[in-house]
């Protein structure tokens, strides 16, 4: 059924129209040599605007068959496999969610403390003269307090690189 809607394919293309039957299954549709159709269905194949491929390789080698140079350009703008991070990238990288974690805890203990009179930059005062170091790090302006989706976002990426390195989901603890 297969090699019959390919070939109803093939005859009802224009002129012009490149054709690839690529298969795994090369029980069923390869000669003896795997690399070639079947002697039943050879016909259907001319090696220039029908051709027979088979597997992974034969994916790669028919695109290769058609866009010929402009295929390595395409791979080189879609290779879309990253460099993992290495383990001092991770474990700087929970360090500054792990402060600013926990110096937005403190700002909400000092609003706590101060009570309903108390102004942003007062919380911003009090809370950068017991916390200096990460004051210095990331800068008061950095550490302001944050949207919902914000703090969203910075509990999740603390809780995502705390369970990369071997915490369980959602350990938020500073």
């Amino acid at each position: 059924m297969l090699i019959e809607l390919y070939s109803s394919a093939v005859r009802a293309g224009d002129a012009g129209d490149e054709f690839a039957f690529i298969t795994s299954n090369t029980a069923d549709f390869s000669a003896t040599d795997n690399r070639q159709p079947h002697a039943d269905i050879e016909a259907a194949f001319d090696g220039q605007r029908s051709r027979y491929y088979t597997g992974v390789q034969g994916l790669e080698d028919a695109l290769r068959d058609h866009f010929d140079e402009e295929l390595e350009e395409l791979l080189e703008g879609s290779d879309f496999q990253d460099e993992p991070r290495s383990l001092n990238e991770i474990l700087e990288a929970e360090g500054e969610f792990f402060d600013r974690v926990s110096f937005n805890r403190q700002l909400v203990r000092e609003d706590r403390k101060q009570g309903p009179e108390a102004t942003i930059e007062n919380l911003m005062s009090a809370v950068a003269k017991t916390r200096p170091l990460v004051v210095e790090r990331y800068g008061l302006e950095n550490l302001e307090p944050y949207s919902d989706f914000d703090w969203g976002m910075i509990n999740g990426k603390l809780s995502a690189l705390r369970w990369v390195l071997g915490s369980e989901w959602d350990f938020l603890d500073t």
